[in-house]
């Protein structure tokens, strides 16, 4: 694996615009206003243009948000037009878009497919209607599932669904009902996180201030461990801690992330990593705008990996992947063996049943997968 390029092979794009804002949500992103998602598309397409120099031909392209879905059939045309003309995309890469049920129809599914997206993510996040809207969500089940039939019968053959477990009043025959429930559509590939408080959101100050129920740690456990073992026996690969896939259908785009490798952040809060430098971009839409009129990158903070820790990050990223990381690899990009920096906390958590280190790769154990964070803050 060749970590050395300066250019990168994938981007993210971010489009940051909601219908609503989720109670639980602490991504970037904003109330959808057409004007303003006009000029943010506007400032994109000048950003676009600034790092295609810096870009070989792409392998992964992700549009996340936000919901990228919510924009109009003509908006998702123009924006797909500006990436193809600064980009160069061959049959093999992977593009996947975000999408929220209900806010896809026909017309941007067909749009989306004459542009080679050839992955949809859907966030479901559970099966019971009463739980979506304590969540904040605004569609319905039935809504989810007539925008998973629409893209199935517009010809996507590889749609990722996001499920959330441990919610507030969440019993464990809920979260059975609604992994299953996902498990009769054959999605390709399923991602499955547990609810984790993020201050400044709703969910956060109503459990601050005791109004929240959540389940507690031993059934948040109880589910997981139901979760692994029920994907695993209906065909899907635990390839990282909380992802599963049919095979040959991994989140190419993911796992460049957690092989911390280049990526271009595109957009209002995205971050990126290139050359050896991680940026993030200017949060606020207007001043991410403003920045982008004067042809300037909106970058607000940047920082140089290096030493201890680019390898902690590195080392801590490919953990998650249940693999974990190759030892050679490790050893190629730095020049030297895990243990030299890591020795005496490795060699802890193994003795504790965390980690294993086989002849080529160290990685989680089973145990481990459930205090993998315990694990991630000591590396750090």
């Amino acid at each position: 694996m060749n970590y050395s390029h300066k250019t990168a092979t994938s981007i993210y794009i971010h489009i940051p615009f909601c219908a609503t804002k989720c109670y639980y949500c602490a991504f970037n992103t904003y109330t959808f206003h057409k004007e303003q998602a006009k000029a943010y598309l506007q400032a994109l397409r000048t950003e676009i243009a600034l790092y295609a120099p810096e870009t070989e031909p792409l392998q992964t392209i992700f549009i996340g948000g936000g919901t990228p879905s919510i924009l109009s059939a003509n908006a998702l045309g123009q924006l797909f037009t500006d990436i193809h003309q600064h980009f160069r995309i061959t049959s093999d890469t992977e593009i996947t878009v975000e999408c929220n049920p209900g806010t896809v129809d026909t017309e941007k599914l067909r749009i989306m497919r004459d542009n080679g997206v050839n992955r949809l993510s859907f966030g479901l996040q559970a099966m019971q209607d009463e739980t979506l809207k304590q969540l904040g969500r605004i569609h319905s089940v039935a809504e989810f599932l007539e925008s998973y039939h629409l893209a199935r019968d517009g010809g996507f053959e590889n749609i990722n669904i996001d499920l959330i477990f441990a919610l507030p009043e969440q019993t464990m025959e809920m979260w059975h009902d609604t992994l299953n429930g996902v498990i009769a559509l054959a999605p390709d590939h399923i991602s499955a996180y547990n609810l984790v408080m993020e201050e400044a959101t709703p969910f956060y100050e109503s459990w601050q201030a005791g109004e929240l129920h959540l389940p507690t740690e031993d059934t948040e456990a109880d589910m997981f461990q139901y979760t692994i073992e029920t994907l695993t026996m209906h065909g899907y690969e635990h390839y990282e801690i909380c992802n599963f896939a049919k095979p040959d259908r991994h989140a190419r785009h993911n796992l460049v992330y957690w092989n911390n490798q280049p990526c271009i952040g595109l957009g209002v809060g995205a971050w990126g990593y290139i050359n050896g430098v991680r940026y993030s971009n200017i949060r606020g839409i207007a001043p991410y705008i403003k920045q982008l009129s004067d042809r300037n990158k909106p970058v607000a903070d940047s920082e140089r990996l290096t030493g201890h820790a680019e390898k902690a990050e590195t080392l801590m990223l490919a953990l998650r992947k249940r693999e974990g990381i190759s030892v050679e690899a490790y050893q190629d990009r730095f020049g030297e063996e895990i243990e030299v920096v890591f020795g005496s906390i490795l060699k802890k958590w193994m003795d504790l049943g965390l980690l294993e280190r086989t002849a080529t790769h160290l990685h989680l154990t089973l145990r481990g997968l459930f205090l993998a964070n315990e694990v991630f803050v000591e590396l750090m």
